[in-house]
């Protein structure tokens, strides 16, 4: 049998449904090992049809200058690309997806989605392709918050974020390269890793990326003006990698050469140094803890709350208002459902100092609000845009979450990443008009990992875990008795966990066997 012939996941029918548990991938080893390790897992996972959008790219020679421009770039700045696309490559072919590294450098650097309106398997170039890039070879065939000091209950870091969008499969990815820092990051698009990255992150130096800030939002230069450069999944996978502080990622994120603007990001540090770059030019915007009294924590959504962008996300004609602690106030999606979500974030952590901790950071994902005020959800709908939200009780806790990740960061092997797929409220409410999605058996509940040195110590770490939780949900479930209605269901998802416990030390011990 095949990788991918028998894929981890269910299916109806055809259709792949997303796991209720997210899956995660540990890579180990050289670039080239790393990448042909993940495309191989995704295929493990989820079946070849996970790769099959990273589809063969017809190279004109528009084409093969803006691959080239691209490779220039990387080359430069983030060379441990190059090898880690390689190896997705062949991994993927290995696994009955034949790709070549040049389908997917441009998958990964997303050109052919970034550009107006290409064939969809056509890839176009971007004037200013860098001097000398022609001459390069390609290679044949190959909503978030940190909270630390005052605000937190032991003076520790502690991060929130959230990604809201359709559940999709996803997985969370663990690395332990042969050069740089070990690191834990949860991907928008597993095979999109260079164009996309996901939150949070953390390495074992104690920072952690916490959100991609309004950078993503704020559009710091028109459509017409992008060009190459590094993109914005790159730049966090190289930080994460390499810087061993706040300061260091500021200084990275600011000097990568930024096509589209996205590099930036919201950061933080177990020494306290935190900051959000939402916007990297016209005008440059910082924000630091303190800037508008926050004390020892920060947060962020999908909209600028720094005063110096009125200007942006405004619709034509139209004109941002600030909201103090909320940020500005447009017209636009990314603003509406954000400042609700904002004053929230804002009231739990000026309100709350001190009181800080992983139970607290729980308790706000599961803090849902009331419904929207209208008769039925279709008015409340079709009123959102025309008053801008009027009416409705947003929270970071919806049911568009599609991940919810807690992080405790820590300067050696014992930082802590908390995981659940999904909203982790049992009843919570749209986050906007559609903005509601819905998991086939959601947990509503969170796994830990830890960052060890290794993979082995990982892999006991989270097996000693899930023991230990095993032990407190046996012991809950037999203070019920057989009659009681819920002692059959919940004894068959016990069983369920006992069965994947049991598998999970079965592959375990032969894996050691195979080493």
């Amino acid at each position: 049998m095949e990788i991918g012939d028998r894929p981890e996941i269910c299916f109806e029918g055809k259709v792949p449904l997303p796991p209720n548990v997210r899956p995660v991938i540990i890579l180990e080893g050289s670039d080239y090992d790393m990448g042909y390790q993940y495309y191989q897992q995704l295929v493990q996972v989820f079946g070849r049809w996970m790769l099959k959008e990273v589809a063969p790219k017809e190279l004109t020679d528009e084409g093969l200058t803006a691959l080239r421009a691209y490779q220039w770039y990387l080359r430069k700045y983030a060379p441990e690309m190059i090898d880690l696309f390689k190896g997705m490559a062949d991994g993927g072919t290995d696994a009955g997806v034949p790709l070549s590294y040049e389908d997917v450098l441009a998958h990964c650097t997303g050109i052919e989605y970034i550009l107006e309106a290409p064939p969809r398997n056509e890839i176009k170039s971007y004037p200013g392709a860098p001097p000398g890039s022609e001459r390069v070879k390609l290679p044949p065939e190959c909503s978030g918050w940190a909270a630390w000091g005052r605000a937190t209950k032991d003076g520790e870091l502690i991060c929130g974020a959230s990604t809201d969008h359709e559940h999709r499969c996803e997985v969370t990815i663990v690395v332990f390269p042969e050069s740089g820092n070990n690191f834990i990051i949860s991907p928008f698009r597993p095979t999109m890793l260079g164009q996309l990255c996901g939150h949070p992150g953390m390495n074992n130096k104690g920072l952690a990326y916490v959100q991609h800030g309004a950078t993503h939002w704020i559009q710091c230069k028109p459509r017409e003006k992008y060009t190459y450069g590094i993109t914005e999944g790159t730049a966090i996978l190289h930080t994460l990698r390499f810087a061993d502080c706040a300061g260091e990622a500021k200084d990275m994120q600011l000097d990568y050469p930024s096509g589209d603007g996205y590099a930036g990001g919201f950061w933080a540090d177990i020494d306290g140094s935190a900051f959000i770059i939402e916007c990297r030019e016209n005008p440059i915007a910082i924000r630091h803890a303190g800037d508008f009294g926050e004390t020892d924590f920060l947060y962020q959504t999908n909209n600028a709350l720094h005063k110096d962008l009125g200007h942006c996300q405004a619709e034509p004609g139209g004109r941002n208002v600030y909201i103090p602690h909320g940020g500005w106030l447009g017209s636009n999606a990314s603003t509406i459902q954000s400042i609700a979500r904002n004053l929230g974030v804002w009231n739990m952590l000026h309100n709350y100092q001190g009181e800080v901790d992983l139970n607290f950071a729980k308790m706000i994902y599961r803090f849902s609000g009331e419904p929207p005020a209208y008769p039925t959800l279709e008015e409340a709908d079709d009123a959102w845009f025309a008053r801008k939200g009027e009416g409705w009780d947003q929270k970071i806790c919806h049911q568009n979450n599609a991940l919810v990740s807690i992080v405790l960061p820590d300067d050696g092997d014992e930082g802590l990443y908390y995981v659940c797929a999904g909203c982790a409220a049992e009843i919570a409410n749209p986050l906007g008009p559609q903005g509601h999605h819905y998991l086939v058996s959601p947990t509503h509940s969170f796994y830990q990992l830890k960052l060890a040195s290794s993979p082995d110590k990982l892999v006991e770490a989270a097996k000693r875990q899930a023991q230990y939780d095993l032990y407190y949900a046996d012991h809950q479930l037999m203070k019920l008795n057989y009659s009681d209605a819920a002692y059959a269901p919940l004894n068959e998802i016990f069983n369920r966990a006992a069965t994947e416990w049991i598998k999970g030390s079965y592959y375990q011990s032969v894996a050691a066997k195979t080493e």
